[in-house]
C-alpha cells in the first residue's frame, strides 16, 4: 500500500512539475493554514451551539475580562479569590493584549487555534533537517495536527495546555539545532504555562543532560524547574489562595501526605505503581490510544522520557477525568512522541541491519512517516472529530437561536447564575455563577434541561428548577425549547420603598 502511494506521488510530480514545486516550497504553510481554519471553525461552532462550558471557558473568560481591566479579582465561576491561586498560568499575561483587541470568548478560541496550529512548524523543520525529506516532514506535521489528543484539545474549549504543546515543539527545535540560548529562552515560557509543567521541564533537563551531553544547560534546567515548582506551589499559590495549601495535591493524597511521602511510597511499593498504571481499565485504554497511533516506535527514542511526568500526573491521580480520552490533557504527547519517533528511525535501521536486512534510511523514514499519518485517522475519527460529519453541527437549532436571544437581553452589568453551557456567553461581568443548586442571589438565573446539565443529571436539574419555581424571590419566565429565566423580584429597602435592581421582565417571545 505504501509503495503504491509513493508511486502515485512520483507520477503526480512528473505530470504537474510546477504545482509539485510550489507545494514542495509552501506545502507546510498550506497545511498549517488549513488546520488553523479547521480549528477556528470547530471552536466557534461549538461555542455558538452552546457546547462550550463554564468549566473552563467561562472561568478563563471572566479571568481575561478582569485582566483586560487591570484587575485580579475574585473568580466567581471557579469560586476562588484569584485564579492564579488555583493554577499559576502567567502565560496568560502575554495573551491579554490580543484579547483587548476584541473582548469576547471567541477571541480566546481563535488565539488557541492559531497557537496550536503553529506548533506544526517546528515539527516540520526538525523532521526536514533530520530526514532530508519533505514528504516525511509533511507527514509528521500532519500527525501533530491530526493526532486525536490535539483534536480533543480543540474540541475542549480553551485551556492553558494549548500553549505548552507548541512550546515543547519549539524547545526541541532549538535543542536539535543546538541553539542553546533559544532553548533557555523558551524554558521560562514553558514554566509559565502552569505549575504542573515544572516536572516536565525537569525531565527535559535530564534529557539534555544525559542524551545531549550538555551538563550546563541540563543542570540549569533541572535546578530552575525544581526551584520554580517549590516557590510556586509552596509560597506564591498559597498566598494567592488565602493561605490554603496547594489545592490539586488532593488528587494524590491517597499515596501520601506530601510529595516526598508519595515518592517514598511508590519507591517502596512498586506493585502499586504498576497497578496505578493500568487499573482501572480506562487507564489501559488511554495507554493503547497513545501507543498504537505511533506504532509504539517512540519507545526507541530517548525524548519519550519527557512524557513520563505528564503521563503519571494523570495515571496516579484519583480524579477520573485525568484518564478520560475526551479531554484536553493528551495533546501534550503529540510533539514528544513525534520527536521520539524521529530519533527511533536510525535505531530501527541499525536494528534491522544487525539482522542482515539491508534497509535504505530514506525509504525507511518515508515508510514510517506515511504509516504514522495513516494510523491517526481511525483513532482521531473515533473521538470528538466525528462531530464534523454531523450536519446539525453546522446549523442553529430553534433551541440555540432562542438561547442567543436570551443572552442578548441580559444587561451587561447584571449578576447572572447560569447553567454550564450558558456561562461562557455571559462571563464578561463581575458576578457570573455556575448553577449548582445555589443561585448566589443573582438577578438572573438561566436554565435549560436540554443542554449539558453539569454538575447535575437532567432529572436532578428538573428537580432543582422545580424548587426555583417555588422560590418567592424569583419570577419565572419561559421562552420555549426548554429555556427558563428566573428573574429576581424587585427588592425593598428598610423604608419599604421599591428598589428596582433590574428590568422586571425580559422582552421577547414567551410560552
Amino acid at each position: 500500500m505504501l509503495a503504491s502511494l509513493y508511486l502515485r506521488y512520483l507520477v503526480f510530480r512528473e505530470e504537474h512539475p510546477r504545482l509539485s514545486s510550489w507545494l514542495k516550497r509552501y506545502g507546510i504553510y498550506v497545511l498549517c493554514g488549513f488546520f488553523t481554519c479547521l480549528y477556528v471553525a470547530i471552536s466557534l461552532l461549538k461555542h455558538r451551539n452552546f457546547q462550550s462550558h463554564g468549566w473552563d471557558l467561562g472561568i478563563f473568560t471572566q479571568h481575561f475580562w478582569q485582566l483586560s481591566r487591570f484587575e485580579l479579582g475574585f473568580n466567581t465561576v471557579r469560586m476562588v479569590p484569584s485564579l492564579l491561586g488555583d493554577h499559576f498560568h502567567l502565560i496568560y499575561f502575554f495573551v491579554v493584549p490580543l484579547y483587548m483587541i476584541w473582548r469576547d470568548p471567541r477571541m480566546l478560541l481563535i488565539i488557541q487555534a492559531v497557537v496550536v496550529a503553529l506548533g506544526c512548524l517546528p515539527v516540520y523543520y526538525v523532521a526536514l533537517k533530520e530526514l532530508k525529506s519533505r514528504i516525511c516532514a509533511l507527514c509528521l506535521a500532519f500527525v501533530y495536527l491530526f493526532f486525536w489528543g490535539t483534536m480533543e484539545l480543540i474540541f475542549f474549549d480553551f485551556h492553558e495546555m494549548a500553549f505548552a504543546v507548541p512550546l515543547i515543539a519549539l524547545s526541541y527545535f532549538f535543542i536539535h539545532r543546538q541553539k542553546w540560548n533559544g532553548y533557555l529562552l523558551i524554558l521560562p515560557f514553558l514554566l509559565m504555562v502552569k505549575e504542573t509543567m515544572a516536572p516536565l521541564v525537569l525531565f527535559l533537563g535530564l534529557y539534555v543532560l544525559v542524551f545531549r551531553k550538555r551538563p550546563f544547560e541540563g543542570l540549569v534546567t533541572c535546578i530552575i524547574s525544581l526551584g520554580w515548582f517549590y516557590a510556586v506551589t509552596q509560597v506564591m499559590m498559597p498566598a494567592l489562595s488565602a493561605g490554603q495549601n496547594y489545592f490539586y495535591f488532593k488528587y494524590y493524597s491517597h499515596l501520601g501526605e506530601n510529595w516526598v511521602e508519595v515518592g517514598k511510597y511508590l519507591l517502596t511499593h512498586p506493585w502499586v505503581l504498576i497497578r496505578e498504571t493500568f487499573l482501572p481499565y480506562h487507564k489501559t485504554k488511554l495507554l493503547l490510544f497513545l501507543v498504537l497511533p505511533f506504532a509504539g516506535l517512540f519507545f526507541l527514542g530517548p525524548f519519550a522520557l519527557v512524557a513520563i511526568p505528564a503521563l503519571y500526573q494523570h495515571l496516579l491521580s484519583n480524579f477520573f477525568p485525568h484518564w478520560e480520552l475526551l479531554r484536553h490533557y493528551h495533546a501534550i504527547y503529540a510533539p514528544i512522541f513525534i520527536f521520539s519517533v524521529l530519533e527511533s528511525i536510525p535505531r530501527l535501521q541499525r536494528f534491522l541491519e544487525k539482522r542482515g536486512k539491508r534497509v535504505d534510511l530514506q525509504k525507511l523514514a518515508i515508510s514510517v512517516c506515511v504509516l504514522l499519518a495513516l494510523l491517526q485517522s481511525p483513532f482521531t475519527l473515533a473521538r470528538s472529530t466525528k462531530t464534523l460529519f454531523d450536519p446539525n453541527f453546522y446549523r442553529l437549532s430553534p433551541l440555540e437561536r432562542t438561547g442567543h436571544q436570551i443572552v442578548s437581553m441580559i444587561p451587561p452589568d447584571a449578576s447572572v447564575c447560569a447553567q454550564d453551557p450558558v456561562v461562557p456567553h455571559l462571563a464578561q461581568r463581575e458576578l457570573i455563577f455556575q448553577f449548582d443548586g445555589d443561585t448566589y442571589g443573582a438577578e438572573y438565573v438561566i436554565l435549560n434541561k436540554f443542554l449539558d446539565c453539569y454538575p447535575f443529571t437532567e432529572r436532578e436539574l428538573v428537580w432543582e428548577m422545580a424548587k426555583l419555581y417555588k422560590d418567592p424571590r424569583y419570577k419565572p419566565q419561559r421562552f420555549g425549547h426548554g429555556w427558563v429565566v428566573f428573574v429576581l423580584k424587585p427588592q425593598f429597602d428598610p423604608m419599604g420603598r421599591a428598589r428596582p435592581l433590574m428590568e422586571p421582565e425580559l422582552s421577547g417571545p414567551q410560552d
